[in-house]
């Protein structure tokens, strides 16, 4: 177990280090900080995830499958922009073909009015389909016959994967953070550490619970012991902790 410098994030040595006090002293930046609120959290035990809303879970025997639907309320929002974005681009090329039924095929006007939004289209298509498959897709993770098998549908969706369960070594949550003009937007990733080293994203959310929820259902059911992962993200509000294992 290694203690992290709070303010430049190295590596502190043990001769910086005053157990008795609970403080802790960078060779490097000289930042004095005490670290017993991170030793406690790092050794508390974690709570068991309660079932998040959109969730279901399922054991068939040696079979787990977790289904989470895509569906939020948020949606309504989606729902409402596409279909003014879709609706002028209807009024649009309407008067567009009009124009050309009416005999203007030579104006090189009517061709630059059908020709302008052709990215406008390409938007509302990809917009129509992601309102579409929040409405009916669902995330299904599937633990059975020594695989873990992660698919989305009814409507087809890439990130579709396949790992046999005897390659990982290890589950944890990774928060990603945003950075918007106003405000900062988190992200948080289901992370499989595998036994060659090397990690995949399996899914993700922008709840921490959803993907911390996965991570311990999946870890119990591979009866893979929960350890502490450099960067792993513990609570929504929380920062990277000063601890790696």
């Amino acid at each position: 177990m290694q203690l992290l410098c709070t303010s430049c994030r190295q590596p502190v040595q043990s001769a910086d280090v005053n157990i008795d006090l609970g403080i802790a002293k960078c060779f490097l930046c000289h930042n004095v900080f005490s670290f017993l609120d991170k030793l406690s959290s790092a050794l508390a035990p974690r709570e068991i995830v309660k079932l998040p809303k959109r969730f279901q879970i399922d054991h068939w025997g040696s079979e787990l499958v977790i289904t989470q639907r895509w569906f939020n309320h948020t949606v309504w929002a989606l729902l409402a922009f596409c279909i003014l974005w879709d609706g002028f681009l209807v009024t649009w090329y309407s008067a567009g073909i009009g124009m050309l039924l009416r005999g203007s095929k030579g104006d090189p006007m009517t061709w630059g009015m059908l020709v302008f939004p052709v990215l406008h289209v390409l938007v509302g298509v990809g917009l129509t389909y992601g309102v579409l498959c929040m409405f009916f897709n669902s995330t299904v993770i599937r633990v059975a016959s020594g695989e873990l098998t992660i698919s989305h549908g009814p409507l087809p969706c890439p990130d579709n994967s396949r790992h046999f369960t005897a390659d990982i070594k290890q589950l944890f949550c990774q928060e990603k953070k945003w950075q918007g003009e106003d405000s900062v937007r988190r992200t948080y990733n289901l992370i499989a550490i595998m036994r060659d080293g090397s990690q995949v994203q399996l899914t993700g959310s922008e709840n921490y619970n959803d993907v911390a929820f996965i991570e311990q259902q999946v870890e119990s059911h591979l009866k893979i012991p929960d350890e502490r992962v450099p960067g792993e993200a513990q609570c929504q509000e929380a920062v990277a902790p000063a601890w790696t294992w």
